[in-house]
């Protein structure tokens, strides 16, 4: 980028070793970015599970806490009638502008049988990672079974679509959940798991990610930017996910050399389409970090 004269033009701002992929001028309105240094991540958070259910139908979620449910009745809550619904509606929906080239899966139940349902069959690999589990404590729904029943459960289902599970990546997490207790996980552990995640997912070599997950460890991972970008957008991100909603963001790298991919979004509910536009993306600046996240418009299958 030349450093000249500029006959005129807006003056160009310092070129530094950490900014040099990207161009933020503000009063042009747009940004630019080096197309091998972005990503698309579709975030996807679990459909209805009898947790959410039981949580719905009381008023809150006093169900499914420990001093509570002594019979641990909702102990890694497995999805709804409602739940499968949502997910065949989103797969039915998602398959015209979502392509992910991987899947990467909290090891709960319910994010397994929702990445299943909804990417499943499709010759995609599916990553199971312990860092996009859900908050851990407190509420048995988030209490994880054993890594042995948890294989036994779910990789025949995987297999009989001739999908490939790697549970390689969960293979550190001990046999029981010893992350879980009674209290629960701090809101600075909670964050950062979320952004070890992304730190891992910018390591990737896919162009475009989805990642199956839950609620509160969106809620942390996103509330941790948009600090700086108008407040409608802000509220947009920020805003709970609700169940089987996709929430896609564009992970940009200040270093190193990743694709991007431009995606058209729409806003679905009920299955009908309301709207569709070009994403439209905000800085997020964390320089610290090393990349910055921008975010598009949600999808939302009730």
């Amino acid at each position: 980028m030349s450093t000249g004269s500029n006959d005129g033009a807006t003056a160009m701002p310092h070129i530094s070793d950490d900014t040099a992929a990207f161009s933020h001028v503000p009063e042009y309105g747009f940004s630019l970015f080096l197309a091998n240094r972005t990503k698309t991540i579709h975030f996807v958070r679990h459909a209805e599970g009898t947790h959410n259910e039981a949580n719905h139908a009381y008023g809150d979620n006093t169900p499914v806490t420990y001093s509570t449910d002594g019979s641990w009745r909702y102990m890694d809550a497995r999805l709804t009638d409602k739940g499968i619904e949502q997910c065949v509606t989103a797969r039915e929906t998602l398959l015209t502008d979502v392509n992910p080239q991987l899947v990467v899966v909290s090891p709960l139940t319910r994010t397994l049988q929702t990445a299943h349902i909804m990417f499943g069959g499709k010759d995609l690999p599916f990553l199971v990672h312990d860092l996009c589990r859900e908050r851990h404590g407190k509420y048995t729904c988030d209490k994880r079974r054993t890594k042995t029943e948890i294989l036994q459960d779910m990789k025949p289902i995987y297999e009989s679509t001739n999908d490939i599970i790697d549970f390689n990546s969960f293979a550190y997490a001990s046999e029981e959940d010893q992350d879980w207790g009674e209290h629960r996980e701090p809101d600075d552990s909670c964050t950062g798991r979320g952004i070890k995640m992304m730190q891992w997912l910018a390591t990737r070599p896919e162009k475009e990610i989805a990642v199956v997950t839950h609620s509160s460890w969106l809620k942390h991972l996103f509330r941790a930017f948009g600090q700086t970008v108008h407040e409608k957008d802000k509220k947009r991100l920020h805003r709970l996910a609700g169940n089987a909603e996709v929430r896609s963001i564009c992970l940009a790298l200040h270093k190193g050399a990743y694709i991007y991919i431009y995606i058209c979004t729409k806003m679905i509910s009920n299955i009908f389409i309301i709207g569709a536009h070009i994403a439209t993306f905000r800085v997020l600046p964390r320089r610290e970090m090393g990349w910055r996240c921008f975010y598009s418009q949600p999808r939302f299958f009730p």
